[in-house]
């Protein structure tokens, strides 16, 4: 429930917000980077040292939003998410596609894990899951025709 203080603050606001990138840590972001360039056609912007003793690759998406994968800064935890559905905190991010069940398919003949098979949404859109490297899940989206 918003009050009416907070609404007049909201409808006096002229910034609009758009994602910028998505942020991935990784043992390796030269394996990971090349994984996205094999699957989803991603290509490098750049790699190098923006935070001092890390790396950071830079992936254009074919979209306005980044993928970025860096290592770990010293002293971060060695705890790592899990590419499973339903909790809290960052889930997943999406990947559009043009044809879900062919994308699984390949995905699945180069041995990535399907976390859930291609299903079919009210109104025709079509999903799936994958796990993608760093313990990443990913959802393929194919808009309804």
């Amino acid at each position: 429930c918003i009050d009416n203080a907070t609404l007049l603050w909201r409808r006096k606001q002229i910034v609009t917000y758009a994602i910028n990138h998505v942020h991935i840590r990784a043992k390796d972001p030269h394996v990971s980077a090349k994984w996205y360039e094999k699957f989803f056609g991603a290509q490098m912007m750049f790699s190098k040292e923006i935070m001092p003793g890390t790396i950071t690759i830079s992936l254009a998406m074919d979209g306005p939003v980044r993928l970025n994968i860096s290592t770990a800064p010293a002293g971060s935890s060695d705890e790592r998410g899990n590419a499973e559905l339903n909790h809290l905190g960052l889930e997943h991010f999406g990947f559009s596609v043009e044809d879900v069940d062919r994308e699984i398919q390949n995905l699945e003949e180069s041995a990535v894990r399907i976390v859930m098979p291609v299903t079919e949404l009210i109104g025709g859109a079509k999903i799936a899951y994958i796990e993608g490297p760093d313990d990443v899940l990913i959802e393929l989206v194919q808009a309804p025709e």
